[in-house]
């Protein structure tokens, strides 16, 4: 198996000298990989910029070393989860800020051969390719507003298995919103385009990351199962 990733910080936040607050996790074993694409909630309460990176880089971190030990499946994720939210409020006590005005969302996984596990907090998703090349969408709900139920809204996370997977792209709003769009309720792509993502190398991924329109910060993390960086479309 093998892991690209990359992350730009967007132009609104270059404009207003505001950091990148995305942030992503990984950890490589020998059977499979975890990986977690987090998004800080830009704006806190006040409707000024937040300092929500801490939350991004934190939540990230703390779910990747919540389940290098633990088994692959998808009650490990939940409490991968658990334990990001949990130990998230209690760092942001003690640093003495604000839990409403530095949030993020978390999107997290565990890929194997045999199967991905992934949960989702917030908004951004995950697109899946299987051995049988059918594409899967995972998202939270479909996106029809700017309200973002970040990591803290435990209501709000979702779980998912996808068998046999192939490629696995986890990106935040700012690159999966210019790949995946809802019309009429349903999920619309440009599949090619979306291979293209799905089959990048590192330098590829770079590039389209960088070409991509858009203000927002843009992070996105690939991995694919097979022994060889890319494989023919």
């Amino acid at each position: 198996m093998n892991i690209c990733q990359t992350t730009m910080q967007g132009t609104a936040h270059q404009l207003f000298s505001v950091p990148n607050q995305d942030a992503f996790a990984f950890d490589i074993q020998e059977e499979r990989i975890i990986a977690a694409v987090c998004d800080g909630v830009s704006l806190d309460s006040g409707g000024n910029w937040s300092r929500s990176q801490i939350a991004a880089a934190f939540c990230a971190d703390a779910f990747v070393s919540a389940l290098k030990s633990a088994p692959p499946e998808t009650a490990s994720l939940f409490h991968a989860f658990q334990r990001a939210a949990g130990s998230l409020l209690e760092h942001l006590q003690k640093q003495e800020i604000s839990w409403m005005d530095c949030q993020t969302t978390l999107l997290g996984v565990i890929v194997t051969e045999s199967c991905l596990y992934a949960g989702l907090a917030g908004d951004g998703g995950i697109i899946c390719e299987d051995t049988a090349g059918d594409i899967r969408i995972i998202v939270t709900k479909p996106k029809t507003d700017a309200m973002v139920e970040p990591i803290v809204m435990a209501s709000a996370w979702r779980f998912h298995q996808v068998e046999h997977p192939r490629r696995v792209l986890i990106a935040t709003d700012g690159i999966f919103d210019a790949l995946i769009h809802v019309e009429n309720g349903e999920f619309t792509a440009d599949m090619n385009q979306v291979r293209q993502w799905l089959n990048a190398s590192q330098d590829e991924l770079d590039q389209l990351t960088d070409a991509l329109p858009g203000h927002d910060d843009k992070t996105v993390v690939v991995i694919r199962t097979e022994s060889s960086e890319k494989t023919a479309l």
